[in-house]
């Protein structure tokens, strides 16, 4: 879902890009349509990413064409004042007598002077036709980039896995089952351990596809992952979303996941495409996170002996710690989260579209991708969810 929703952000954009005639216009309707989507999707979040991508985008082409021309400007004006300068100099020296260029602080003077009294020419819906053509190509880079992201990820996957390694994995991640597929192309031998996921139980359908291309697999539950994690080499995960300070937002039961690998000091290892890092800080990690049914946690033919009612729950408690609800049965609350916050400092590497990085150096990453006016925007900030 994610995939999709970073594809059609971007299509969204560039269809907007072309619809327009002024770049601080183009600003205006990115933002507006942006909010408009990221209203529509709130959990996803890289649909904000791609919109601070694409803001990026236009910012950078329209101040690299401003540039251009205050250069441009400034040199045809030191230009001119040089050659008036040069003709109120003295007359022309005797052989006897010694000539002067004009002074560098004379030419500033000038520059200056001449710069004050034009019109104000450089403003940002000027020179329409000269940027409108560089952002729908940029656009159309980040589509490229977004098709092929998954390919680039996974080309990195030798480098990473050795011969006889142990991988435990969790979780339904497109990059990571390519990423293991790749090894499995060189014929290297290892084996892929699946924690099944509950309540999900997505690990069996992600195990079921890697022993088909040949790759060993046991499929484990996940309360059986700490006791196996002695034996693994390397913990390798997807996420949904990397956040500002290098935490994830991945699936649920990963957080376990990543306590027991730093327990036993094995590296913890996250795919993850540039799009999905995320210039947002998760002060409060629920309000990115999504409430399921509890269904299947606790079924609803399960509940016959559970005579839920928030209101009878506060009754007396019981001998055995549980609230007495009615004269039978007990309360119980059943939460169905679909994320974990996973703290940076339990991550060993990032492995992305254009390279391996460390937690600590997300905000780089951040920092190249994203302008900093359009990182704190309130109308691409998430809603509680």
């Amino acid at each position: 879902p994610s995939d999709c929703a970073a594809h059609g952000g971007a299509d969204a954009q560039r269809d907007r890009a072309l619809q327009v005639v002024e770049p601080d216009q183009l600003i205006d309707r990115i933002q507006t349509v942006g909010a408009d989507l990221v209203r529509a999707a709130p959990q996803e979040l890289c649909i904000g990413n791609i919109v601070r991508r694409v803001l990026h985008i236009v910012r950078e082409e329209v101040e690299g064409l401003m540039r251009e021309q205050e250069n441009e400007g400034s040199a045809q004006v030191a230009g001119d004042s040089a050659h008036e300068a040069g003709e109120k100099a003295a007359p022309k020296p005797t052989l006897g007598s010694f000539s002067t260029a004009p002074s560098l602080h004379h030419l500033l003077a000038a520059a200056i002077d001449q710069l004050r009294e034009q019109p104000e020419s450089f403003e940002m819906g000027s020179a329409v036709q000269e940027v409108k053509q560089p952002i729908i190509d940029g656009v159309n880079e980040l589509i490229d980039e977004l098709g092929s992201l998954v390919h680039s990820i996974a080309e990195q996957a030798p480098e990473h896995i050795h011969a006889r390694e142990v991988i435990l994995t969790m979780g339904k991640s497109r990059i990571v089952e390519a990423f293991l597929k790749r090894v499995a192309k060189t014929e290297r031998q290892f084996e892929v351990i699946v924690a099944d996921t509950a309540p999900s139980y997505e690990g069996a359908e992600v195990a079921r596809r890697l022993s088909e291309v040949g790759i060993q697999t046991t499929l484990i539950t996940d309360a059986a992952v700490f006791a196996l994690m002695a034996r693994v080499n390397k913990v390798i995960i997807g996420t949904h979303a990397v956040m500002a300070d290098g935490g994830l937002l991945a699936p649920a039961g990963t957080l376990a996941v990543a306590l027991a690998a730093q327990h036993h000091s094995v590296p913890f290892v996250v795919c993850a495409g540039i799009p999905q890092l995320t210039p947002i800080f998760p002060t409060d990690a629920d309000d990115f996170n999504v409430l399921l049914s509890p269904a299947p946690v606790l079924s609803y033919d399960e509940t016959g002996t559970l005579e839920v009612d928030a209101v009878s729950a506060a009754g007396a408690e019981t001998e055995a710690g549980g609230r007495q609800v009615g004269g039978e049965g007990y309360a119980a609350d059943s939460p169905n989260p679909v994320y974990d916050y996973v703290p940076p400092e339990l991550i060993s590497l990032f492995i992305t579209n254009i390279g391996g990085t460390h937690a600590s150096y997300i905000y780089r990453l951040l920092a190249e991708f994203y302008s900093q006016q359009d990182i704190h925007l309130r109308a691409l900030n998430p809603t509680r969810m």
